[in-house]
Parts: structure tokens; C-alpha cells; sequence
């Protein structure tokens, strides 16, 4: 009987995996295509709200949506306000939603030779001065949410709440698995040896 059990219970498992990750990329097909062909509001590309604004150094592209408290939306890396194209609707429905392209990234350009999360998390706080918003609430995804983490670090008053996914402070084997570095490294050295770092 506990063999049988056991069988049904690997079985009911299996088809939870294979099911959910059908579910996944119906997500990921339906996200595609958002991004590809969206409906209504151009998140990203927004010429109706969209401005750029001079910040330490570079330009950076953002849009804002709805209104009430502002709420401060940062994508990850190589990421863009596109990213958060189901999100934006969802929370611009009750909050001021502040949301831009980091250094170096979607539309905000940057000629620099380098990039780090202390730049692009005090590039944040300038751009809510520029924006003549004391605090905010922030949301940050991957590197946005070490960015998140890092402007509530550096720029407390900044912040009134955060909520970060993605995120750490620390990218050593205590956050990233030994196998992960271990892939990752060669790419890494690969890149940095090209001449173009674009």
C-alpha cells in the first residue's frame, strides 16, 4: 500500500510540473506578445507621459501613471519599463506610479564606462528630487531590487515602504550557488575582455 502511495504521489507531482510549467509559457508567450504588439498604453514608449530628465550626468527616460502616493517601480538588469507592463495598470489604479529605464538601459542612454548599484540606486534618489517627490514607496525586481535596497541604505528618507524580489546585497555563494558562479565566470571573462563594453 505504501509503494502504491508513493507511485500516485510521484505521478500527481510529475503532472503538477508538467502543468505548471505549461502555465509558464502561456505566461511567457502572452508577455512576448504584450511586449511585441501592446494593447492601448505604449508602456515604455509613451510619448503622451513619457520625459527625460538630466540626472547626474545622463538622461534618464521615465513615465508616470495614476495618481495618489508615488510609488517608485525599478526593473532589473537589461531591463526597461516594458517589463512591468501588467504591473503598471495594477497599481496605477491607486497609486502615483514612477517608472523608469536605469542607466544605461531601455531609453535612458549613457556614454560612461561603468555601471555600478550604488550609481543607479542614487540616481533614483535624484530623479524623485528632480521630481520634487520627498519619499516614495519602491518596488524592485533583481537588480532593481538591490537597487531598492541599496536607496533605502543611502537614501532612507527616501523610502517609505519597500518591497524587493530578486535581490541581495552580497553576490557571493551565500546569495548565488557555487554552480551558478561557476557557469557564469567564463561568460563574465569573455565579456570583459571585448574591446566594446556595449
Amino acid at each position: 500500500m505504501r509503494k502504491y502511495f508513493s507511485f500516485l504521489l510521484l505521478i500527481q507531482s510529475l503532472a503538477v510540473i508538467v502543468f505548471a510549467q505549461d502555465d509558464i509559457d502561456k505566461v511567457r508567450k502572452e508577455y512576448e506578445n504584450l511586449i511585441k504588439n501592446p494593447k492601448g498604453i505604449p508602456y515604455g514608449n509613451n510619448k503622451a507621459t513619457g520625459k527625460y530628465y538630466d540626472i547626474r550626468g545622463f538622461k534618464m527616460y521615465c513615465e508616470v501613471y495614476g495618481k495618489g502616493q508615488p510609488l517608485l517601480i525599478i526593473h532589473g538588469n537589461g531591463g526597461s519599463i516594458k517589463d512591468f507592463i501588467k504591473q503598471i495598470p495594477y497599481f496605477s489604479g491607486k497609486y502615483k506610479v514612477i517608472i523608469a529605464d536605469s542607466r544605461a538601459q531601455g531609453k535612458s542612454k549613457d556614454g560612461g564606462d561603468s555601471l555600478t548599484y550604488e550609481m543607479m540606486a542614487d540616481d533614483y534618489a535624484a530623479l524623485l528630487d528632480a521630481m520634487k517627490i520627498d519619499s516614495a514607496n519602491i518596488i524592485g525586481w533583481s537588480d532593481g531590487g538591490i537597487n531598492g535596497l541599496l536607496l533605502a541604505i543611502r537614501h532612507p528618507e527616501k523610502v517609505k515602504k519597500l518591497a524587493v524580489t530578486g535581490a541581495n546585497l552580497v553576490p557571493d555563494t551565500t546569495a548565488v550557488p557555487q554552480g551558478i558562479w561557476n557557469m557564469v565566470r567564463p561568460m563574465y571573462a569573455g565579456l570583459k575582455s571585448k574591446a566594446n563594453k556595449y
